[in-house]
C-alpha cells in the first residue's frame, strides 16, 4: 500500500511538472491553469485512498475521484457557455 501510494505520488507530481513546464514553452500564464492543476491532487489522493481496505475509506476514495472527474466537466462546461456568450454578444 505505502509504495502503491509513494508511486502515484510520484506520478501526479511528475504530470504536475510537465504540465506546468508544457505551459511556460507556450508563454502562457500559469495562474490560469491553476484550477485545472487542482483536480490532479484531488484524483490522486481518492485513488490512493481506495487501495486501503477499509470500507469507509474506499466509498471517500471512490467521491474524491468522482468529484475530480465532476469538476473537471463543470470548469469545461462553464468555459464554453462563457465563451460563447462573450463572442454572440452584439457592441
Amino acid at each position: 500500500m505505502i509504495l502503491q501510494a509513494t508511486t502515484i505520488t510520484l506520478g501526479l507530481s511528475a504530470m504536475t511538472a510537465g504540465i506546468l513546464y508544457i505551459l511556460t514553452s507556450f508563454k502562457t500564464r500559469k495562474q490560469t491553469f491553476y484550477p485545472l492543476l487542482l483536480a490532479l491532487p484531488l484524483f490522486t489522493i481518492g485513488f490512493c485512498m481506495r487501495l486501503t481496505g477499509t470500507q469507509e475509506t474506499i466509498d471517500l476514495g471512490y467521491y474524491l475521484t468522482d468529484t475530480s472527474y465532476l469538476y473537471i466537466n463543470i470548469l469545461f462546461t462553464a468555459a464554453l457557455i462563457l465563451g460563447q456568450k462573450k463572442y454572440w454578444k452584439t457592441p
